[in-house]
């Protein structure tokens, strides 16, 4: 809604708009008088009319979204909680057992694979090591046979246009032509084991010459076998997104033919095409995931000065913060590797994530087990700093000075972790506030809206193709008005509440935020902020948060395999792409909690 903009912009608070404005001249020029040229996107085209049933509707990143987070969960199949999770719960946090912050724009991020591994998180790499494998540019990559640096391409690329993409496709070029006289020598030994299989018993002649045939085929097969197309291949490309948060998702930086989605495109189809002509393509079964979307932001505010700062001056009371992020379009933060600074001085640790998400830790200081445990709402509303002081309620201080431009926050109201969450959402109405809550169990859960209506679950998306008013009414119903709190078998479970969600614009919010705080240490308090503002940011682009641009993440599937399927997918969240492709390349059926696994197996080879 870039022309009503201006609607938005609150009334008190001092917002400023970000330094860098949206360019939206190909834009305006597609919405208003279309656009066509048999060079625009032609790969994304191709695939929508060869296997649109394979491409979920909606694709969905886990909150906040933000890549740190989700790049793991895309590249293994993993969750962010428990053994063999990932143990990354956002772009920065506290370990209250290490007494270490973490903040993975920095280098934090050469730590990402220690702890993620400390996790017991099993990369695709490691479960496919008996097969070929390649990476080009992701992390997480022990046990490739092949592998280029994500961090790398990420320092040069941005520099050198292009210098990864060339890189990956020079090397997966020498390959596919390997893999063509791979295949010539597989069928030579397939010949001559056929012919030895045939021979009689008598027939030494035939014995002797054929033995040494299928000799030296293995020979040279085992030579390089590994040096063809490789059977799994993780490709990440960073810049759409990396560039977006600059210039705005809808600008023409982005969207332009000669923009970023149309260099995707352009990739994507040539390593496609290498495939093909090896011969592979009619059994290779190709995915993608997107880690998070992207949504516009006009006006931008910082918290910490807004609640805090603003406290502290009308209170004389001293709080002692500590920042441990950037502002979203500054540069990176430096950790001490040896000794980094103790977090047990102080009174609220906060950093920002990507314009969409600010999340706070707050700290007790009774004793030292206190200090470590996450402080609840209760504690929250009776909180007291170093400084001492009759005690703070922060949640009516938070929602209260930023009413203007909160949407919500979310604390935890009673301990909650991988197996159940209770957790309340706060915000504020036109001045009024309003609490709801979202409790947990396994994967049933019960939501208690209000007349506040925080997650917007009664309107309908105008992005989205709706439903049957009646068949909405008897979601709603089951999901909403039925259940009673505490009968758990009345709530409805984590599929149900995505159908409903679906069509909102916040798909699958509940179910996230009911997984918000699986992981301790994804904060004590986290912020979300209104459409089309951001917080502690300077460019244009937000993400981490739960609106529809944010959370669309693509997911899909292409190739042949999957041109058999006839039910649309309507929805995947985008750590099901791993154990999809590990379960059509192995034939292993992949359960959900078991090995490591934290997401299903989508259907979408007709298999």
């Amino acid at each position: 809604d870039f022309d009503q903009a201006n609607r938005i912009k609150p009334n008190k608070a001092k917002v400023e708009p970000p330094q860098h404005s949206h360019t939206l001249d190909f834009f305006n020029h597609f919405v208003h008088s279309g656009y066509s040229n048999p060079f625009y996107l032609p790969f994304f085209i191709l695939i929508y009319q060869e296997n649109s049933q394979t491409i979920a509707e909606m694709g969905i990143s886990t909150t906040p979204t933000i890549s740190v987070r989700n790049l793991p969960i895309v590249k293994t199949g993993a969750e962010v909680a428990g053994v063999g999770g990932t143990g990354i719960p956002n772009f920065h946090f506290v370990d209250r057992e290490k007494d270490r912050a973490y903040y993975f724009f920095g280098n934090d991020a050469l730590l990402l694979d220690e702890l993620t591994a400390e996790k017991g998180m099993r990369s695709m790499f490691e479960r496919l090591s008996r097969t070929t494998t390649m990476n080009c540019f992701a992390q997480y990559d022990w046990f490739s046979q092949a592998s280029y640096d994500g961090l790398m391409n990420l320092g040069l690329g941005e520099a050198i246009r292009d210098f990864g993409e060339v890189l990956c496709l020079r090397d997966l070029t020498t390959r596919a032509k390997m893999e063509k006289d791979i295949r010539v020598k597989q069928q030579e030994l397939l010949n001559a084991l056929e012919a030895y299989r045939k021979a009689r018993g008598f027939e030494v002649w035939v014995y002797y010459p054929v033995g040494r045939q299928i000799e030296s085929a293995i020979k040279t097969l085992a030579k390089i076998h590994d040096q063809g197309l490789p059977q799994y291949l993780l490709y990440y490309l960073p810049w759409p997104d990396h560039f977006a948060h600059f210039v705005g998702p809808f600008s023409d930086e982005i969207l332009s033919p000669t923009g970023e989605l149309n260099r995707l495109d352009y990739w994507l189809g040539r390593i496609e095409k290498l495939y093909q002509e090896a011969g592979l393509k009619e059994r290779s079964l190709f995915g993608m995931a997107g880690d998070h979307g992207l949504a516009p932001i006009f006006y931008q505010l910082n918290p910490e000065i807004e609640v805090l700062a603003q406290f502290e001056k009308e209170q004389g009371r001293e709080l002692v913060i500590e920042k441990i992020s950037s502002d979203e379009g500054e540069g990176p933060k430096i950790n001490h590797a040896i000794d980094p600074e103790s977090m047990k001085k102080k009174d609220i640790v906060i950093a920002s994530t990507a314009g969409g998400n600010f999340m706070m830790d707050f700290f007790s200081h009774a004793s030292d087990e206190e200090w470590r445990q996450q402080p609840l709402y209760n504690d929250l509303i009776h909180w007291t700093p170093l400084s001492g002081g009759a005690p703070i309620d922060m949640i009516h201080e938070l929602t209260s000075r930023l009413s203007e431009t909160l949407e919500y926050l979310v604390v935890r109201e009673q301990p909650s972790d991988e197996s159940g969450a209770f957790v309340r959402l706060v915000g504020s109405r036109s001045g009024k506030r309003f609490d709801e809550f979202i409790m947990r169990k396994a994967d049933h859960i019960y939501y208690r809206e209000s007349q506040g209506r925080l997650l917007g679950m009664n309107r309908v998306s105008r992005f989205r193709k709706g439903a049957s008013a009646q068949e909405l009414d008897r979601l709603r119903r089951k999901c909403m008005i039925e259940p009673l709190p505490d009968q758990v078998n009345t709530w409805c479970a984590e599929s149900e509440w995505r159908q409903l969600s679906f069509h909102t614009d916040r798909p699958d919010g509940v179910v996230q935020l009911a997984h918000l705080y699986d992981e301790s240490r994804s904060g004590t308090v986290n912020l979300f902020p209104l459409p089309g503002i951001g917080y502690n940011t300077k460019v244009p682009g937000r993400h981490a948060g739960e609106m529809f641009h944010e959370k669309d993440a693509w997911v899909g599937f292409w190739g042949d395999p999957a041109k058999s399927v006839k039910v649309q997918l309507k929805w995947a969240v985008n750590g099901s792409v791993a154990p999809t492709l590990f379960q059509w390349l192995t034939g292993e059926s992949v359960q959900v909690g078991e090995l490591g696994w934290g997401f299903p197996a989508l259907p979408v080879t007709g298999e």
